[in-house]
């Protein structure tokens, strides 16, 4: 870096800078009818009613859909106390496989499915794929062994792989970065929302008996059934962007376009640009977002797959396990929206994410040590709902990428990777839980405390990664304009924002800035 005296070298660097910038701004002809080259101010008013009109189209269809995928995604657990493993004549790790192969499907889909995203229609394609995989919830009550569950199993993951790729493209191209952490943790939440709902239903369920159809086989049908109306409702309603989005007149896309200026990270690029896809692959940054992730569903998959199992094995009928869901579901609710909130509040999604693994090793910890008996499965319950707060690493992990990576190839690849790495550890994840280890798996819990290290331990590494890269651009920001390097960071800087839809990644454009 040029030191202050060297005014000629800066200058020369500065030259070498802005005609790389130059050379990649590319400016989506789409966005280019809407958005000028300097921002609008745009009054608080004005951005709240723009912000609940948003809500109204694009926040319901998330919520909606997240609930379905988690609710048909969720179906295994339930119907774990429903028969399903005798009837289906499941033997030793079977039912294990049956966890891991719906992220195997994920697996195969992630790549092809971000590339898509890219070039394709974001709420046609997405409907596309609930339908498809509500066809397949449904034909689940037709199998009846190992091999045609397994063959379900991996379908759904296929074509439920585009979800939360499409969900983190949708929140960045409809909301600023403030509103990212806490609108992120809503959609996810739906994960606590069809514990208590599926819980409810798979209840009712349960009490079908004496019939030719199984509970769990009415369980699948109900659920695939809802999954495909609600397909054709969501291509109906959901529009596929600001531009296109026919509910909104000429003006209201225009402010809802300027409204995300700020973010820096733009709204759509249909261009497929491989220097993005060469910096996403050779980014850090983008290796500690991979690291997260499958240090997370390694212990997140195990939970969701076996908490059925788990709780049952303290001393609760299969009823009151199925009603349990309810308790569980609240309190997934209440630790994903406590988390997203304390986030945005403080400013520090790192710091918080920290802090939400400390109930989860202490919940741990407690189902590890202490045997249950009728006297103690309330308070191993307890412990256990504990452990639930590490569920909301995943969407505080999710609203660190939709607000720290830009242009859209890179984004698109960014998306890819760190999915495939939220595939695999879920995937891997109820190999942990071994059969013969029932009904304490004491040895899948002590996995779970190393994953709480290494989680623990990438993340320092993620936010020295960022703090760094903020203390740079500015300092470059402020070389540039007044000939003197800062070695501090600025709070009080101004940003014009004149490249903020010029599809740059975070590292090149000298206008972006990274949320810690």
């Amino acid at each position: 870096m040029a030191k202050p005296e060297a005014q000629g070298d800066m200058n020369a660097i500065a030259t070498v800078e802005d005609d790389r910038i130059l050379d990649h701004a590319d400016r989506d002809s789409e966005i280019e009818a809407y958005a000028g080259a300097t921002g609008t101010h745009i009054d608080d008013e004005t951005n709240k009613r723009l912000f609940w009109a948003v809500n109204k189209r694009i926040l319901a269809c998330m919520l909606g859909t997240y609930f379905c995928q988690s609710l048909d995604k969720g179906t295994l657990g339930f119907a774990s106390v429903m028969n399903i493993k005798a009837d289906a004549n499941l033997q030793g790790q079977e039912y294990s496989w049956l966890g891991t192969i719906l992220y195997m499907g994920v697996l195969v889909g992630e790549y092809p499915t971000n590339l898509l995203l890219q070039r394709l229609p974001v709420s046609k394609y997405l409907s596309a794929n609930v339908f498809c995989w509500g066809v397949v919830i449904a034909c689940s009550a037709a199998t009846h062994n190992f091999a045609s569950l397994m063959a379900v199993r991996f379908l759904l993951g296929v074509f439920e792989s585009c979800v939360q790729p499409a969900f983190i493209i949708m929140t960045s191209m409809w909301y600023t970065k403030r509103e990212q952490s806490v609108l992120t943790s809503l959609w996810y939440c739906m994960t606590g929302v069809q514990l208590m709902v599926g819980g409810l239903i798979a209840y009712g369920a349960s009490h079908f008996q004496g019939h030719s159809l199984k509970s769990w086989q009415l369980l699948f049908l109900v659920l695939g059934c809802a999954t495909c109306v609600w397909a054709v409702f969501i291509g109906w309603w959901l529009p596929d962007s600001p531009m296109k989005a026919k509910c909104f007149n000429e003006d209201q896309k225009r402010l809802m376009i300027e409204r995300v200026r700020a973010n820096e990270t733009g709204i759509q690029n249909k261009t497929y640009k491989r220097y993005q896809m060469l910096e996403a692959i050779k980014d850090p940054v983008i290796w500690c977002y991979i690291m997260l992730q499958v240090t997370s569903t390694l212990v997140i998959g195990g939970l969701g797959v076996f908490s059925n199992l788990i709780i049952s094995a303290f001393g609760f009928t299969y009823l009151q396990t199925q009603l349990l869901n309810i308790a569980q579901g609240a309190v997934t609710i209440i630790v994903m929206v406590g988390g997203a909130w304390m986030a945005t509040w403080t400013n520090q999604t790192a710091i918080i994410m920290h802090v939400w693994t400390l109930p989860a090793i202490i919940g741990t910890a407690i189902i590890y040590s202490v045997p249950p008996n009728p006297a103690n499965k309330v308070g191993l319950l307890i412990a256990f709902y504990c452990t639930q707060f590490y569920l909301a690493e995943g969407n505080m992990i999710f609203s660190l990428i939709s607000r720290n990576v830009a242009g859209q190839t890179k984004k698109s690849t960014t998306l890819a990777m760190t999915f495939i790495g939220w595939a695999a550890g879920n995937m891997t994840a109820p190999q942990i839980f071994q059969d013969k280890d029932a009904p304490r798996y004491q040895k899948g819990f002590t996995a779970h405390f190393c994953l709480y290290v290494l989680f623990n331990l990438f993340l320092i590494t993620l936010r020295v990664l960022l703090v760094r890269r903020n203390i740079v651009k500015r300092r470059d920001a402020s070389a540039a304009i007044t000939g003197e390097q800062e070695t501090s960071s600025r709070t009080d800087e101004k940003i014009e924002h004149a490249h903020a839809f010029d599809d740059l990644t975070d590292k090149e454009n000298p206008d972006f800035r990274y949320e810690l």
